[in-house]
């Protein structure tokens, strides 16, 4: 006859400061940090402005990213009254989308804080200094005019964490 003995282990413990990471590989953010996609934006109902999809970039997933289905839809702008320091976010177009080029402008407070080149199968992650900024705003513009083009282009920001 043989003996079983039988171990249980606990559920490792992650210390209060360690890094996880999103599912697009992205660290995940801190009890204080804040979604961007969870912020409501000014003006419009939301999903009138953007839709939350799931995008690939440069051939890596991004679940649950913000899109701005070129330009049927205008850019976001959010009210967060200083209360953060920097934005980070990847940027890009879908690979699925059809590939124009363009940029995504992130102002605060009507001052351009920063440009980012769109482009297929070239995401770009970006931290911006948002500090002292009342109101935020996140604008595509496309390089082939300013046309409705429902089938096509996809602007995704994916990512996005606004820190204290």
């Amino acid at each position: 006859m043989t003996a079983t003995t039988t171990v249980t282990a606990s559920p490792a413990e992650i210390p209060e400061d360690a890094e996880t990471r999103s599912p697009s590989g992205q660290a995940s953010p801190s009890a204080n940090d804040v979604l961007l996609a969870d912020l409501t934006p000014l003006g419009i109902a939301p999903d009138q402005v953007f839709s939350v999809q799931d995008v690939t970039m440069g051939a890596k997933p991004y679940p649950g990213a913000m899109v701005i289905t070129y330009l049927c839809q205008s850019g976001l702008e959010y009210s967060i009254n200083e209360k953060y320091k920097t934005l980070t976010f990847t940027a890009g177009l879908d690979d699925d989308g059809v590939a124009v080029s363009g940029r995504l402008s992130v102002i605060g407070d009507g001052k351009l804080r920063k440009h980012v080149r769109m482009q297929i199968n070239r995401p770009q992650t970006v931290t911006i200094d948002v500090s002292g900024v009342v109101k935020l705003a996140i604008v595509p513009e496309f390089d082939n005019g300013q046309t409705c083009d429902v089938d096509g282009v996809v602007a995704a920001v994916a990512d996005g964490v606004l820190k204290p």
